[in-house]
C-alpha cells in the first residue's frame, strides 16, 4: 500500500509539474535514440519516457521498459496499452539480475533513477552484458558507469553518453 501511496505521488509530478518544464524528446536526442533501435528503459518509474522513446524508434524499434516497481510496471503498462503502442514491453525486473539474452540492446538508457536496488557495480555489469558492441548507455544526473566497462562519449545538458568497451 505505502508503495502505491509513494508511486501516486511521482506520477503525479512527472505528469503535470515535470511535463509542464520538460520535454522528454530532449533527453532521449540527446541520448542518442534512432529509429529502428532496440532500447532498454531501466527504472521506467510512470513511463515519462516510456511513449515518446517508442514513438521515437518506430514501427522498426522496440524497447523495453523496466523497473523494480510492481506498481510502475502495472500503471505503464496501461498507458501502453491505452495509448495503442505495439513496440513496448514493460517487465517487472531488476536492472542487476534481467535474465535477458547478452548484447540484446541497441542503447540502454538510465534516467531519473532515484535509487537502486542492490549493487550498483552489478547494475553496470548487466548492462555493459546487455549491450551489442558499440552499443551506448545514456545516463541522467550523477550516476557514473565505471571507466573499466563505459567510456565516455559525450551528452547534451543532464545526459552523458557511454560506449561500451569491448
Amino acid at each position: 500500500m505505502r508503495d502505491k501511496i509513494r508511486f501516486k505521488g511521482i506520477a503525479f509530478v512527472h505528469e503535470t509539474l515535470y511535463g509542464l518544464f520538460r520535454d522528454p524528446y530532449e533527453p532521449l536526442r540527446a541520448a542518442g535514440i534512432e529509429e529502428g533501435q532496440r532500447v532498454l528503459e531501466v527504472g521506467c518509474g510512470p513511463g515519462f519516457f516510456t511513449l515518446p522513446a517508442a514513438e521515437m524508434l518506430g514501427e522498426d524499434g522496440h524497447v523495453v521498459s523496466i523497473d523494480v516497481s510492481p506498481t510502475a510496471v502495472d500503471y505503464v503498462k496501461s498507458k501502453v496499452e491505452a495509448a495503442g503502442t505495439t513496440n513496448v514491453d514493460v517487465l517487472l525486473r531488476n536492472a542487476a539480475h534481467t535474465d535477458f539474452a547478452g548484447q540484446s540492446f541497441d542503447l540502454v538508457f538510465v534516467f531519473g533513477l532515484g535509487h537502486v536496488v542492490g549493487d550498483l557495480r552489478e547494475m553496470w555489469n548487466e548492462l555493459h552484458r546487455l549491450l551489442r558492441p558499440g552499443g551506448s548507455l545514456a545516463v541522467e544526473g550523477r550516476l557514473r558507469p565505471p571507466e573499466s566497462l563505459f567510456r565516455a562519449s559525450g551528452g547534451h545538458g543532464r545526459i552523458d553518453c557511454f560506449s561500451k568497451m569491448e
